[in-house]
């Protein structure tokens, strides 16, 4: 018996991948070292150095936000408009919710900018956790000779 081909679980796996290619990028690009400034250390992640998991990152975000709004706006369409239809119809029921993570969303978006605790205290965590990576490494990087030597 032959199944048919599934928009839905297309999506779905694509989502989940994407979600976890951004989740493992994000987390390589906020621990390890920058490598700009005066470090000699170029690390390499699973093949990749740190602009390659930038590229990365990037590039699954993109597909992680193109497959969420088909996932929205072209599978679950329906679902997505009556609802819509319904709140606005009846009034919003819940309007504490909306206003706090409207609020909460503010606070965390002007807390990063302006580097205010306990987003600041995130932001230096990751470079600590990167500087320590950038300490007395003596080892040659791969890619760049003589890049690890101290003479």
């Amino acid at each position: 018996m032959k199944q048919t081909f599934s928009w839905r679980v297309l999506i779905s796996f694509g989502l989940c991948l994407s979600f976890v290619i951004l989740l493992v990028s994000g987390v390589l690009l906020y621990i390890f070292p920058g490598g700009r400034g005066n470090t000699r250390f170029v690390w390499e992640m699973l093949g990749l150095t740190k602009p390659a998991w930038q590229n990365q990152h990037i590039i699954f975000g993109f597909a992680f936000s193109i497959l969420a709004l088909f996932h929205l706006l072209v599978i679950n369409w329906k679902a997505f408009f009556s609802y819509i239809k319904a709140k606005t119809t009846e009034g919003l029921n819940r309007p504490g919710e909306l206003l706090i993570i409207l609020v909460l969303g503010l606070v965390i978006g002007v807390g990063t900018y302006y580097k205010t605790q306990p987003f600041s205290g995130i932001l230096e965590l990751g470079k600590s956790i990167a500087k320590s990576f950038d300490g007395n490494n003596t080892q040659e990087p791969r890619g760049i000779p003589g890049a690890g030597r101290r003479d």
